[in-house]
């Protein structure tokens, strides 16, 4: 799956599936790519391959089927086959939509994960805490986005990719006002025009092998 890529496999193994709660960021150059990064029109379709730490690797594909209105919101729908993703762009901020989650001693409240900006400078960087509630008690944590690289060339399965946004992912817990690093999550890279292409991390990576945009 496409954000399971993308963010999940650090920051979901950290930080479990929780929701957006507050973004906190550092002000960074305005560019504006008319919300080039995800150019997730119906009928398109991005083929990825996943390789874990074992070297074994495998292959899925996301359709765009469509779009939706979440709580005012219009996103686009992704779908592996068995689970649609919702992503949406607004002035060069880039949304996936959780669902709400409720387990045996675990709760996850419905939101939005902001994980790019694509107006942003290099070097620049922001926060979004994540806050569950596992077996009663609240626990927050801390998503630290750092935009490591802009207009960058980068090569992936041996497909050269133009403008690309370099994006780490690194995370926290946050006790009181005390953030203690948990460490990095991944780095994500992001081309225009053609959306997501690769999410490298301690424990896999992912790398997109085709597209076709309608």
């Amino acid at each position: 799956m496409l954000y399971r890529s993308l963010f999940f496999v650090g920051a979901l193994s950290i930080f479990s599936m929780y929701a957006c709660r507050k973004e906190r960021s550092l002000e960074g150059t305005i560019i504006d790519y008319h919300c080039g990064y995800a150019p997730y029109s119906a009928g398109s379709s991005f083929t990825y391959q996943y390789t874990n730490s074992s070297g074994d690797t495998s292959h899925y594909e996301l359709l765009v089927t469509g779009d939706t209105t979440i709580n005012g919101h219009l996103y686009s729908v992704l779908s592996d086959g068995s689970a649609d993703q919702f992503v949406r762009c607004d002035n060069g901020s880039y949304f996936l939509y959780e669902q709400a989650l409720s387990l045996p001693d675990y709760q996850l409240e419905e939101g939005d994960r902001l994980f790019l900006h694509d107006n942003y400078s290099e070097g620049s960087s922001w926060n979004d805490t994540v806050s569950v509630t596992i077996a009663g008690v609240e626990q927050t944590g801390l998503l630290q986005y750092h935009m490591l690289k802009k207009e960058a060339v980068h090569t992936v399965l041996g497909n050269d990719y133009k403008d690309v946004i370099v994006v780490r992912q690194d995370a926290a817990v946050l006790i009181g006002e005390t953030a203690y690093p948990a460490g990095t999550i991944a780095t994500y890279y992001y081309a225009l025009g053609v959306g997501y292409i690769e999410t490298a991390s301690p424990t896999d990576t992912i790398r997109l092998q085709h597209y076709a945009i309608r």
